[in-house]
Formats: C-alpha cells, sequence, structure tokens
C-alpha cells in the first residue's frame, strides 16, 4: 500500500508569459509516519526526442513527515529558452513533468502537455526568424494530467522490480514510435515498465 496520496496540484498561471516563473500548489496526504525525506522533482522537457535537455527547474526534498494532508506551493524559474535545441522545439508540444521520491525510489509522477506559442495575429501570420521571447506564451494543459503511480518497497528492504520510463517515453511514446520505427530506445525499458504496469503501476487522469 501506498504510503504518500498526492490528492491535487494546481497552477496558478497556466497561461502565462514563456518567462514568467512556474507557481504550482501540491496537496497530498501522508498515510504513516515517514522516517526519511519525500524528494521533489520538477522538469521540464526541452525536446520530445532527447532526454539530454530536460531542465530541472527545481529539486527539493521535506521531511520525516508525520500522518496527516500536507500543502506547499512550488515557485520555479520558467524553463532557460536558449537551452532548448530548436526553434521547433520550442514552439511544438512539450511537457512539464513532477515526480517524487522516497528513499531513491520514484513512486509517483505527472505529466502536463505545454504549448508555446505567440498571442498576437501579426507575429502568428508572420514569425519572427529570430525568437522574440518576451513575446511567446507558454499554456500548460493544468486540466488534463497524464498520471503513473509506481509500487515500491516503503521500508527499503527489497530489491526495486522495474524501471520507470523516461519522461520523452512517459509523455511522447507515440511520437518516439513514429521517429525509431516502434524500436529502439523504448524497448528493454517498456517491457520491464509493463511487468511493474501489471502489478500495480498505472496512469490515469485525476484531479
Amino acid at each position: 500500500m501506498a504510503l504518500v496520496e498526492v490528492t491535487n496540484i494546481i497552477f496558478e498561471n497556466e497561461l502565462a508569459l514563456f518567462q514568467t516563473p512556474i507557481s504550482m500548489q501540491i496537496t497530498f496526504e501522508v498515510l504513516n509516519d515517514l522516517t526519511d525525506e519525500i524528494e521533489w522533482n520538477l522538469i521540464y522537457i526541452g525536446s520530445p526526442l532527447s532526454e539530454k535537455f530536460d531542465q530541472v527547474l527545481d529539486n527539493f526534498s521535506m521531511g520525516p513527515l508525520q500522518r496527516g494532508v500536507m500543502q506547499f506551493t512550488i515557485t520555479s524559474q520558467p524553463p532557460n529558452y536558449q537551452l532548448i535545441p530548436s526553434k521547433e522545439d520550442l514552439f511544438s508540444v512539450s511537457a512539464l513533468i513532477l515526480t517524487a521520491k522516497y528513499r531513491q525510489k520514484e513512486f509517483f509522477r505527472v505529466g502536463y502537455y505545454v504549448y508555446n506559442n505567440y498571442t498576437e495575429a501579426e507575429l502568428i501570420e508572420n514569425e519572427p526568424q529570430v525568437v522574440l521571447i518576451d513575446r511567446v506564451y507558454r499554456q500548460i494543459m493544468g486540466s488534463n494530467p497524464r498520471i503513473t503511480k509506481f509500487p515500491i518497497d516503503w521500508e527499503g528492504q527489497l530489491t526495486q522490480l522495474y524501471v520507470p520510463p523516461t519522461n520523452q517515453q512517459f509523455m511522447f511514446e507515440s511520437l518516439i514510435q513514429q521517429q525509431q520505427g516502434g524500436v529502439g530506445m523504448q524497448t528493454e525499458q517498456n517491457e520491464q515498465v509493463q511487468q511493474g504496469q501489471q502489478s500495480s503501476t498505472f496512469t490515469q487522469n485525476l484531479f
């Protein structure tokens, strides 16, 4: 049984200028006292085809934690657009991912698709050759999260039997299959992930 349940996530600025800080309120319940820390990571996917362009926007730990309902707010700096590999990657669909780990084992992951674009008709119709980043808006699809819960040994006595998918596999599996003909980087890890899904790993829409 999971000892931590994330029950709600609310973005304070789903639509905002790209360079605006990202702020999200997270509510979770601790079902039993935890002696170690929970580690949270907020990640922006710079390219759907390569994890080397992932940007860690925030990383922090909290704990030990007592049983009860808790709430906190993450306010992180926006992604560094200069680290996004191409203009196409900036303006194509991207994603924001929040993960939670206990004793180095990931037990929760939620992803949100992100769309970046100009909002001014003139810039949409006549796209500048050089990106005007101060006029680019981002839209976080906060009402359509992609959520996965991974079974872990909360006592830390057993070996983890599954390998979580990469961020790209988690959010862009169909695109990766199209690019690689359905084989390649995902095959071996997907087989291991599916073994976990057959027990109690699942993906669903919540909130």
